[in-house]
């Protein structure tokens, strides 16, 4: 019971850093297609990509750390999760990119 707050606040921080790393992933790469970039087409990227990728990149992170916490050299144990979190963010990316792309839903929210 007492990792619940532990696993908590590792989802928390995996779900905030997915996000942003998504959030200025697209904005680096569609807010030239922009004249400006708003608060609202940010918001609306965080909403619309950063979110959905970043919930089940933390979900499966939480997940995958607990097996990962078995190794006991520390900096092995940051490597390997840094190399898991990238790997899984890879991933989600690339599924939800598929999804976009085979039913023609991207919405570039740069372009309104």
């Amino acid at each position: 019971m007492k990792n619940i707050p532990h696993l908590l606040i590792q989802f928390l921080i995996v779900l905030l850093l997915a996000t942003t790393i998504v959030t200025l992933y697209f904005i680096y790469s569609f807010g030239s297609l922009a004249d400006k970039i708003t608060i609202g087409a940010i918001l609306q990227t965080i909403k619309q990509f950063g979110l959905v990728i970043g919930i089940p990149t933390a979900i499966l992170f939480v997940l995958a750390d607990l097996l990962v916490k078995k190794i006991e050299t520390v900096w092995v144990l940051y490597l390997t999760r840094g190399i898991v979190f990238f790997g899984i963010l890879s991933i989600v990316s690339l599924i939800l990119s598929f999804y976009l792309i085979s039913n023609a839903l991207l919405d570039n929210p740069f372009t309104k």
